[in-house]
Order: C-alpha cells, then sequence, then structure tokens
C-alpha cells in the first residue's frame, strides 16, 4: 500500500509540530490536514474517510491512543502511524498491538516517516 499518494490527517497539540509536518508533507506532494485535538478530527473527519492518519499519543483530555479506540469502535478504516515525544518502554508495543503501520518517536526524520507511507 502507498500512503504517499492518500490524504494525511496529522493529530497533535502540539500546533508548531502539526503545522510544520503538514507543510513538509505538502512539499512532498503528500496533501494533508492538521487537527489539534482527536476530538477534533472526530468531529471533521467522517469514518468512511480514505486516506491515513498520524496520531500523537500524548495530547490533553482526548489521548492518542483513546483516539484510536474511538476510531475503531466507530469503523475508521484508515491505516495510521503512531508518534510521540516522550516515549515510555511500553508505547510502541501498545500502538502496534492496537494496528499501527509504524512508530516514530519525536524527533524523528523526515525519511522515517515518508518510508512508512510508502509500505
Amino acid at each position: 500500500m502507498n500512503l504517499s499518494t492518500a490524504h494525511c490527517y496529522i493529530v497533535d497539540d502540539d500546533q508548531s509540530f502539526g503545522k510544520s509536518l503538514k507543510r513538509l508533507l505538502n512539499t512532498r506532494g503528500i496533501s494533508a490536514d492538521y487537527f489539534n485535538s482527536g476530538r477534533y478530527f472526530l468531529d471533521s473527519i467522517p469514518p468512511n474517510q480514505e486516506g491515513c492518519a498520524i496520531i500523537d499519543i500524548h495530547m490533553p483530555d482526548f489521548n492518542g491512543f483513546a483516539l484510536i479506540d474511538k476510531m475503531k469502535e466507530l469503523h475508521y478504516g484508515m491505516p495510521f502511524i503512531v508518534i510521540t515525544g516522550q516515549a515510555q518502554a511500553d508505547a510502541r508495543d501498545m500502538a502496534m498491538e492496537k494496528g499501527a503501520i509504524g512508530f516514530l518517536q519525536k524527533p524523528f526524520s523526515e525519511e522515517s516517516l515518508l518510508e512508512l507511507l510508502t509500505i
């Protein structure tokens, strides 16, 4: 599956990082939107929407794992990548158990992300 041609949805409470990642993807020809919370993403993107999600774990109010669980409950079919700036020992394992196609710890290289998007 080549996700680099799909629309990417970035969900991260760090506005500077989220907008920067959106610009990076756009300059590489990948269409992307940024959402500063999981709730805003769920309110804006319907379950049948195609694309992929890049989800930060540590967000106030509604963390990344809660978002992933809600996406599964609502039958979102899009693949997702989990990112974090505060990795815990079991965060990678939990992300993969929940079905993530990848896990990246901030700061990560552009190449690492693009490699996951071209799986």
